[in-house]
């Protein structure tokens, strides 16, 4: 009968977790499941492996669980190993839902780790061989990419000697961005959204008690999170409009109706890709460049224990926000000069450390993976329509160069930011990982039924 229908996943975050989960879980017929992930653990990824437990979800207990069909099972689960007196209503530490992905995982015997990256991949018929860093080679029927976040892009005028010297930092993750700074030493955050809220938190943890600068276009930080009644419909009923404007004025109505704007902003959620993908290319374009940020900042909220730590420090004066676009990080005695531009002048502060807060980059031509690099050149995959993420369809099947969906690459998360809205969130991720698995587990049914099927006519 020959090998066994292998599937590859290239990251082994919260995507490439569940998606391995649901595969093992609901298959009918053989299939070898090789989540391919340099970290020792699986099921945590970048945002579920920070080590402070101040790092809240921005999403209530209630609403986050990781499978689509039992919404109560983060809470119950929580309830058991964590705190029973949780209710739906509160924000858990992220570390803690980190270790409920991987108590899913530990259901689903038989995931193989390999401990490694993937360099290059090439489709041979209906297969990929992978090469891998550590020297090995991987046949794989079908390949996932649940690649997550990529560190934020290269920022504007900063003087390589602050690169050098570690006084700029381009990713808010690394232990390096933390160290060797002096508890009362200035600090600049390059952004204000849920990053740089992040930052702040971790800052504090560690005994940092100098004054925190956060700059941003906006100059505003996300909204909290605070109870309201949930709208019995979509405000945006019906067909999807094809204009931006007629899903404001939707919105603005509503609003205008005395509807609670989170209600509001809630009931959009379960329509938001679908609405989005009925936007003609330039209205798509429309919206990203004048709603984006406001989306953000409603959609992506804080926990209220958060909140009001913020709040706090900009009452007390050691959190200050600045709005302005950034315009140079030069190098003084000491640390740097950050520049920033504010109604039409450049102001300027000073900072013993800078940390590049502004998000992850989706331009995947730009962030130094050799897969992505490789796949590129191959004319595998194409950006999206709006130049960011990957070109894929609604079973995450990648689009080509020569406008064909693949049947051996798939993308799972953030990725698909290319062809959707919404595409970070656990609402989202739960709900591709298990609609991929099946899509999967039905295509693995039926290549391993053909192979029967041709040996007993043999």
């Amino acid at each position: 009968m020959g090998r066994e229908y292998t599937v590859a996943i290239v990251g082994g975050g919260v995507s490439g977790a569940l998606t391995a989960y649901h595969l093992v879980v609901r298959r009918s017929v053989p299939i070898r499941v090789v989540v391919i992930d340099p970290r020792p653990e699986l099921g945590l990824g970048l945002a579920y492996s920070t080590p402070s437990l101040r790092h809240l979800l921005n999403v209530p207990t209630g609403k986050i669980s990781a499978l689509p069909d039992e919404p109560a099972h983060f809470l119950n689960w929580l309830r058991t190993h964590y705190d029973p007196e949780m209710t739906g209503a509160d924000f858990a530490p992220r570390a803690i839902f980190g270790q409920y992905i991987q108590s899913l995982l530990t259901t689903a015997p038989g995931i193989e780790h390999l401990q490694t990256t993937v360099l290059d991949c090439l489709v041979q018929g209906a297969q990929a061989l992978l090469t891998l860093a550590d020297g090995t080679m991987l046949t794989a029927d079908a390949v996932v990419l649940a690649l997550g976040n990529f560190n934020p892009a290269a920022l504007p005028g900063i003087s390589e000697e602050v690169i050098r010297n570690g006084t700029y930092c381009q990713s808010a993750w690394e232990d390096a961005t933390y160290a060797n700074l002096p508890d009362d030493a200035p600090v600049t955050l390059i952004g204000t959204g849920l990053t740089a809220v992040d930052v702040l938190l971790r800052l504090r943890e560690r005994g940092h008690r100098g004054a925190v600068t956060a700059i941003s276009r906006h100059g505003l930080f996300p909204n909290r999170h605070a109870p309201c009644e949930p709208l019995e419909e979509c405000v945006v009923a019906g067909k999807p409009p094809v204009k931006a404007r007629e899903l404001l004025r939707a919105v603005h109505q509503a609003l205008k109706a005395g509807k609670p704007w989170r209600a509001v902003i809630d009931s959009l959620r379960p329509r938001t890709n679908e609405l989005w993908l009925a936007l003609p290319l330039a209205e798509q374009k429309r919206l990203r460049r004048h709603l984006q940020r406001r989306w953000e900042i409603v959609r992506h909220r804080m926990a209220p224990s958060i909140a009001d730590h913020l709040d706090a420090e900009l009452s007390d004066g050691t959190l200050v926000l600045r709005q302005g676009s950034l315009h140079a990080v030069r190098p003084v005695d000491g640390g740097a000069i950050v520049e920033y531009r504010s109604d039409g002048r450049i102001a300027a502060i000073a900072a013993a450390r800078v940390i590049n807060c502004t998000g992850p980059d989706t331009n995947y031509h730009r962030v130094g993976s050799p897969l992505l690099n490789s796949l590129f050149a191959q004319g595998l995959i194409v950006d999206g329509s709006l130049g960011a993420g990957l070109w894929s369809n609604q079973n995450g099947a990648l689009r080509a160069e020569d406008g064909t969906a693949s049947s051996i690459l798939f993308n799972i998360g953030p990725g698909r930011l290319g062809t959707l809205f919404e595409s970070i969130a656990v609402p989202e991720l739960r709900a591709q990982a298990m609609e991929l698995a099946g899509f999967l587990a039905a295509q693995a049914s039926k290549t391993v039924q053909g192979k029967r099927s041709r040996v007993l006519a043999s």
